[in-house]
């Protein structure tokens, strides 16, 4: 008997060892093979499938990670510019030497429940009162701006003209908690880029046009705007930047609406890995409008907007613009026009001008 309980009190403890040790360098293997849909070794694939789970409501999710440092996942939130919400926070379960198996907490945003609301009729929990504050703004919104014989250039056009003209940059006095949110937007009508972003993608999510965030750069600081996919192709567009400062009222610009990566590029910088690319001009603004010319056509369409809007903005791209040989002076002579400002800026191959008659 003691010879067989001495054989046991040996066995045990190895068992345990070989136990750990199988674990140890089999079960991160197991756990991935079995969830190759939650296993990566990319950071930018890794944010692609949190972002998906965030858009889907999901509360947590498991991941299979290699080649991911533990260290690097605390800034995860900086790759991720989700509408619906973000990481809050995460915890690893378990370490290997093939990898990690993290678990990540969800903050779900209140754009994710305007959204299920609007479209699905989905109930906005009692818990989340901005989120049926912003839902109700939207409700009226929409349908104020869209109608049903609407294009989607023409949804997406309406939807950045709105936002444009009725927010503002900036904060506002008590509060800042809104400015990176579509809340601020829509609802406090003050905001920074984040939420000109957010509120553009909102609004074309319930509309049923495709978009994204994109995030980057502009003036060197971290910047957001959106791009919007039209009939196959995606276009860029940056409602922050078209909308002037100091605040204009109703006018609304458009140097930024669905332009070209070589156009934006004059100005702003990201990742272009990131994103497909953005190289068509068939629902660019100016060229939908028939806004884009020489000289010539440049001065007969001046005229006849200066005749009719005397105190309007003429905006163009030309496509011979010279400093040397433009002459500005014809706008004075038009009846009614006693100031004026211009401005010329490149686009990508071409100038933009901007021209503000009788305004200060």
């Amino acid at each position: 008997m003691r010879e067989s309980g001495s054989k046991l009190y040996l066995i045990v403890p190895v068992l345990v060892i070989a136990i750990i040790f199988v674990a140890y360098m089999f079960s991160w293997d197991i756990g991935a093979h079995f969830h190759p849909d939650q296993t990566t070794g990319d950071m930018a694939e890794l944010t692609k499938m949190i972002a998906d789970q965030i858009d889907e409501g999901k509360k947590s999710g498991d991941f299979y990670i290699k080649d991911i440092k533990a260290d690097d996942l605390a800034g995860i939130n900086d790759y991720i510019c989700n509408l619906n919400g973000s990481v809050s926070q995460y915890s690893v379960l378990e370490k290997s030497r093939h990898g990690l198996k993290v678990r990540f907490f969800y903050e779900i945003s209140d754009n994710y429940y305007v959204y299920q609301k609007y479209v699905n009729g989905t109930g906005i929990p009692s818990d989340r009162p901005a989120a049926m504050k912003l839902y109700e703004q939207v409700n009226v919104i929409i349908p104020r701006i869209i109608s049903p014989n609407m294009t989607d250039y023409e949804k997406e056009l309406a939807i950045h003209d709105y936002i444009v003209t009725n927010c503002e940059y900036g904060y506002v006095d008590y509060s800042n908690d809104y400015a990176y949110r579509a809340y601020g937007v829509l609802v406090q009508g003050k905001a920074v880029c984040n939420g000109y972003a957010e509120a553009m993608a909102l609004l074309l999510n319930c509309v049923g046009i495709e978009n994204e965030i994109m995030t980057g750069w502009a003036n060197g600081e971290l910047h957001a705007w959106n791009r919007v996919k039209l009939d196959g192709k995606w276009y860029q567009v940056d409602s922050t930047w078209d909308d002037p400062i100091p605040d204009r009222g109703s006018f609304a610009g458009h140097e930024f609406f669905n332009v070209t990566d070589d156009i934006m590029d004059d100005t702003h910088e990201w990742t272009f890995s990131d994103y497909d690319s953005c190289d068509d001009m068939t629902y660019n603004y100016f060229q939908v409008n028939n806004l884009i010319g020489d000289y010539q056509a440049f001065k007969s369409k001046v005229d006849f907007f200066a005749t009719r809007y005397p105190n309007g903005t003429i905006e163009y791209v030309l496509t011979d613009y010279d400093k040397d040989t433009y002459d500005m002076s014809q706008i004075a002579n038009v009846q009614g026009i006693t100031s004026f400002t211009y401005s010329p800026e490149n686009y990508g191959p071409y100038y933009i001008m901007t021209i503000n008659l009788n305004q200060k």
